[in-house]
């Protein structure tokens, strides 16, 4: 009883608990007046001091703790509110995350690839250039390429075994 008693409460906001404190606080100043007899004191108060008009006094501040609570209940469900639309944009990352992952992972891929004409072996650049394929490498890679033949190409140029 005692688990289920908390996470009800856990699951409650801020606003909720101020709510409960404002109903506590009245409920104890009710037990407390009446206990001591506060309501015929301050009638009697009031009576002595007439000319005060404090009858208005008193109906302001009757006026600000409901006005108070209903503050608090408005805020209370506002709250709720922000936390449920927290829930579903976090539920909306979550579902994103990995689509935006693998469009990252796509777009790297993208980046990679160098379009090479099948022809000349010329590489165009992001601006639409054609450039051989050493000074691309010059260019973008800061290297250097060093002419020469690997052994099959030497074997179909000069032939040999």
């Amino acid at each position: 009883m005692k688990g289920v008693v908390s996470r009800v409460f856990r699951k409650k906001s801020r606003a909720f608990y101020d709510l409960l404190v404002i109903l506590f606080a009245g409920a104890l100043v009710v037990a407390l007046s009446s206990w001591f007899d506060m309501f015929q004191f301050v009638i009697d108060w009031i009576a002595r001091h007439d000319t005060w008009q404090l009858d208005d006094i008193l109906t302001t501040a009757l006026f600000f703790a409901i006005a108070f609570a209903v503050y608090a209940w408005r805020r209370h469900r506002e709250l709720l509110k922000e936390v449920r639309q927290r829930k579903k944009a976090e539920a909306e990352t979550a579902r994103l995350g990995p689509l935006l992952e693998s469009s990252r992972a796509e777009v790297s891929t993208l980046e990679k690839l160098l379009p090479v004409c099948s022809q000349c072996m010329r590489i165009r650049e992001d601006e639409g250039y054609w450039i051989q394929v050493d000074r691309y490498m010059e260019v973008h890679y800061r290297t250097r390429l060093d002419g020469g033949l690997c052994p099959e190409c030497a074997r179909k140029r000069y032939g040999g075994g």
